[in-house]
């Protein structure tokens, strides 16, 4: 039987429902890993496994005015994860035109255009973070990032050494997180800079 939230939690709970960024932050901290470790066991991919925390904390929040209601929020919260993950791994066996039939018996937890939305905002954010980047920690940031090539290939491309790649990288990485973190009142910059 699933255990029933502490006074604390409850509290932490009560405080996201109103919009607390700091508690949110506190949670994130709290089950980011737990998260992560289920969606990489899952997907196989560290990549995916970071965009699944960052897709179910989106959805938590979408949901915080529900929260101060949750009697087992962990049970709860596990259980968004892993309808989030049937149907993630339910496109995908579609996508190899395959069926799995337990994933079709699982609700849809979520609104589609809530998380429109605040992908959406996460992804103006970034850009928004990109735009301050000098142009060669912005091109290497896209070229990996978001085309997914590796530091050699963009090494090559480039016509620059590995290790030129990889101190550009890091320091796009630590710029973009200096912008969200000047961002604070929006507590899905919690999510997104873990993961920048």
């Amino acid at each position: 039987m699933p255990v029933a939230c502490s006074n604390n939690e409850k509290d932490l709970l009560l405080r996201i429902s109103k919009d607390d960024a700091s508690a949110f932050a506190v949670l994130f901290n709290l089950y980011k890993d737990k998260i992560y470790t289920i969606a990489i066991k899952l997907t196989g991919s560290a990549f995916k496994a970071e965009e699944v925390v960052q897709e179910i904390f989106m959805k938590l929040w979408v949901k915080r005015k529900e929260l101060p209601e949750i009697e087992h929020f962990t049970a709860w919260f596990y259980t968004i994860t892993r309808n989030h993950l049937f149907s993630l791994i339910k496109r995908k066996a579609a996508r190899e035109k395959r069926e799995i039939v337990f994933a079709e018996r699982l609700p849809s937890f979520y609104n589609n255009s809530d998380e429109k939305v605040l992908l959406k905002e996460t992804e103006a954010l970034l850009e928004k973070a990109l735009y301050q980047l000098p142009p060669q920690q912005n091109k290497i940031y896209r070229l990996i990032k978001e085309r997914g090539m590796k530091k050699e290939q963009v090494a090559v491309e480039l016509k620059l050494s590995t290790e030129t790649v990889k101190v550009h990288l890091a320091r796009a990485i630590k710029n973009i997180r200096n912008y969200c973190l000047g961002q604070m009142n929006n507590p899905l910059i919690w999510v997104s800079i873990f993961f920048f």
